[in-house]
């Protein structure tokens, strides 16, 4: 039963994993003239900034044109847009477990696409990530060029107490948005006080540099703040409980046996960045049937979960999650197993226009027994199909 519930969970995967191999969406660039060509870019949601892009005119045309920084000078996405940057890029690490011995100032020339996280009437901030760390670059008007904020940490020499090497944290950024802050003469005790407490990281700057721009708080929550969505679900599926004898028992005649029964949950679903969508959190109470010989059983549990969409786009989402069961099994005819237990959810499933999930369970007992001191190695697979209302 195994062998089938894992068949049932690749014809449910291997149709959306086809169609995620490509997520294009409405876009343009702009080549080096100068001049917009219209189309769609296979939006592939980078971790790091993408050094190439695939791009069609027409979105049902099997003809894909390749562009990078020798090609093109900007590009838009879904409203991400990216400009092209030649220069200086640090490359010293900020990882805590890999620090270097003494301060590191080196770097390379070279040319990426920034993504550009704001660009107003005073200055511009970007973002680029690579397999080193995350940099941020700001510019200013008239001519936006990109300079880099610069943060660093390494370990420095001896304190004037005499202590051993200590962990430098070099906040240079700080310096620069003071700077910034000053010279468009929007430095008052309370930027000032963000900018002392600042880290090196998207949200902290952003404030600051919306406060350089002249953003007002309500338009930059309206515009820049993620807020948590959620919506309310409901599910049915298949139950699939397989049990099988310890051998000690297949002596004494215990079967195997196989029960498909129906299942059925409802739960609230959050998603706590809707714009990056990549990581949501479930609450459910869910209701299963299972049966062995003449043994049936009936359980209530409370469900926790954690979903990793490692695929998503407007219209689909391919995950796997992770959840915890806390149960109350109610024996039809062993009264006096019932009671609480718990196991553990692994969950892979596809999900369509925000609205239709299709998913597949399997359900680990921390014994692998069907109740308590049985005989019996149980196991549980669930089949399904899930309907989210988005209000």
């Amino acid at each position: 039963m195994k062998k089938f519930s894992k068949a049932l969970l690749a014809v449910i995967l291997l149709p959306a994993l086809s169609y995620a191999q490509s997520n294009y969406k409405p876009g343009y660039v702009v080549n080096l003239k100068g001049d917009t060509i219209r189309g769609y870019i296979n939006n592939k949601d980078w971790d790091s900034n993408p050094r190439t892009i695939s791009f069609k005119k027409i979105v049902t045309d099997n003809n894909t044109q390749k562009f990078t920084t020798n090609d093109i000078g900007f590009f838009t996405v879904e409203g991400v847009s990216y400009q092209k940057y030649t220069g200086p890029i640090s490359t010293d690490g900020t990882s805590i477990d890999k620090l270097s011995e003494g301060r590191d100032t080196s770097y390379r020339i070279d040319t990426v696409f920034l993504q550009i996280l704001q660009k107003e009437k005073n200055v511009a901030l970007y973002s680029y990530s690579d397999n080193i760390k995350s940099h941020f670059f700001i510019s200013e008007n008239p001519d936006f060029k990109p300079v880099e904020l610069m943060y660093r940490i390494y370990y420095g020499n001896a304190d004037v107490a005499g202590n051993g090497n200590r962990t430098v944290y070099e906040n240079t950024f700080l310096k620069q948005l003071f700077a910034l802050a000053n010279k468009y003469h929007v430095l008052d005790d309370e930027l000032t006080s963000v900018i002392q407490k600042a880290g090196y990281n998207k949200g902290d700057i952003m404030a600051i540099v919306s406060r350089i721009n002249n953003i007002s708080k309500a338009d930059y929550e309206n515009k820049y703040t993620e807020h948590t969505s959620s919506d309310f679900y409901i599910g049915a599926a298949i139950n699939i409980f397989s049990a099988s004898p310890k051998p000690v028992a297949r002596a004494y005649g215990y079967p195997s046996s196989t029960s498909v029964l129906p299942a059925f949950s409802v739960g609230i679903n959050l998603i706590p960045r809707p714009k990056s969508d990549k990581v949501e959190f479930r609450a459910e109470m869910a209701f299963a049937e299972s049966s062995y010989n003449s043994v049936n059983l009936s359980t209530i549990s409370f469900v926790p979960q954690g979903i990793y969409n490692f695929y998503h786009s407007q219209d689909l989402k391919i995950y796997l999650g992770f959840g915890f069961l806390l149960t109350y099994n109610l024996y039809s005819n062993l009264s006096a197993f019932n009671g609480v237990n718990d196991s553990f959810m692994f969950k892979a499933g596809a999900k369509f226009n925000n609205r239709w999930e299709v998913f597949a369970n399997t359900l680990t007992f921390p014994s692998g027994e069907f109740v308590h001191d049985s005989s019996l190695k149980a196991f549980n697979e669930q089949i399904g199909l899930i309907y989210h209302f988005n209000f």
